[in-house]
């Protein structure tokens, strides 16, 4: 206990030596010192004086003016500031991320990718730029048609990994001739909706080739109404044409290739292709050859709405190549006029392109 009791003395005794520590210095002075110090030495803040007006040009130039009999004020400097036209901002363009004008300098001379391929390419470059497209679009027209045939494609090979005797004797004709019909007829559906546009989204080529396939089924369906027709003594209904201008347009849209191709035939006129007239006679023969081959009258009516939507599509490209084929000319007939004939400009234009438009 009594050990206790001094540590607890020895406690209290650091703990008051910690509390006059504490206290500033400045409450031990004497409180007569405190009141001589706080007289002789006051804090002192100094106010902050305000600058001198500076005289305003305006006022001087109305100095003057009184002194010359010049009596109307001079238009401010605000007003002459606001009256001076602004500088317009820096154009950039779309490709920058800062479209208020940020960074105008690095995008000064910029050109953007298209346009500077177009400008050193040649015509001949364009034609088969044009040709290439073409091409490819015909390419993928074959890679969409066996997308819609994929059932028949699966039911052909079936039959070849897994087909009973008759059918191996046969050589699967009967899956391997639906295959092609399919290919063959979902491909020309394709065309004559515009699936050969240059111009078209991924989204109207869905389209395409969603309808497309929608048609050949209907055609199919049609063909089996008519055989059931036949087969029971009866006739075959009479059906609306399978390609019409308003179901087409209301499937792919007042602005799809379709629609598009079908008012530029209208705005050329009936000479584009869409009579059997219009066409050579080798032309002629051929289509009347493919009509005759067909056995009922709803294939020979399908046939002519391909063949007339397939020369709608086909309108483009010809004005496209049409086109390229006039650059072309154009240039000959400038470097011409510059003194500067090529080899190549000489023989065509000894050759008569000139007076055919580059045919």
């Amino acid at each position: 206990m009594p050990f206790m009791s001094a540590v607890c003395l020895l406690m209290l005794a650091v703990y008051r030596v910690q509390e006059v520590q504490r206290v500033h210095p400045y409450s031990k002075l004497d409180p007569g010192l405190r009141d001589f110090l706080e007289k002789e030495s006051p804090l002192k803040y100094e106010v902050a004086q305000p600058s001198p007006a500076r005289p305003s040009p305006d006022a001087a130039s109305n100095e003057y003016r009184s002194q010359l009999g010049w009596t109307e004020p001079p238009p401010s400097t605000t007003q002459r500031s606001a009256n001076e036209p602004s500088t317009p901002a820096s154009v950039v363009p779309p490709e920058s991320l800062y479209q208020d004008g940020r960074y105008a300098y690095l995008w000064k001379n910029y050109r953007p990718r298209a346009e500077v391929e177009a400008a050193s390419q040649t015509e001949a470059d364009k034609l088969r730029a044009v040709i290439d497209a073409y091409n490819d679009r015909r390419t993928a027209i074959g890679r969409a048609a066996v997308e819609n045939c994929v059932l028949e494609q699966m039911a052909e090979r079936e039959c070849w990994e897994s087909g009973n005797f008759k059918d191996m004797m046969n050589m699967c004709r009967g899956p391997g001739r639906q295959f092609m019909r399919c290919y063959t007829m979902q491909s020309r559906f394709l065309k004559a909706l515009g699936y050969l546009s240059l111009e078209r989204s991924e989204a109207e080529e869905e389209r395409i080739q969603m309808h497309a396939d929608r048609l050949y089924h209907e055609m199919l369906a049609r063909e089996a109404a008519a055989e059931e027709a036949r087969k029971s003594g009866m006739e075959a209904p009479v059906l609306p044409p399978l390609i019409t201008k308003e179901s087409t347009t209301a499937a792919l849209g007042t602005n799809s290739a379709w629609a598009e191709a079908h008012r530029r035939t209208e705005s050329l006129g009936p000479s584009t292709g869409l009579n059997l007239s219009d066409y050579t006679p080798d032309r002629q023969e051929q289509i009347k050859k493919q009509l005759a081959s067909l056995a009922t009258r709803e294939e020979r009516e399908l046939e002519m709405q391909l063949i007339a939507a397939e020369r709608r599509s086909q309108v483009e490209i010809a004005e496209r190549i049409q086109e390229r084929f006039l650059e072309e000319q154009k240039s000959r007939e400038s470097r011409r006029e510059r003194g500067k004939e090529t080899v190549g400009d000489t023989i065509k234009r000894m050759w008569g392109w000139d007076q055919h438009g580059g045919k």
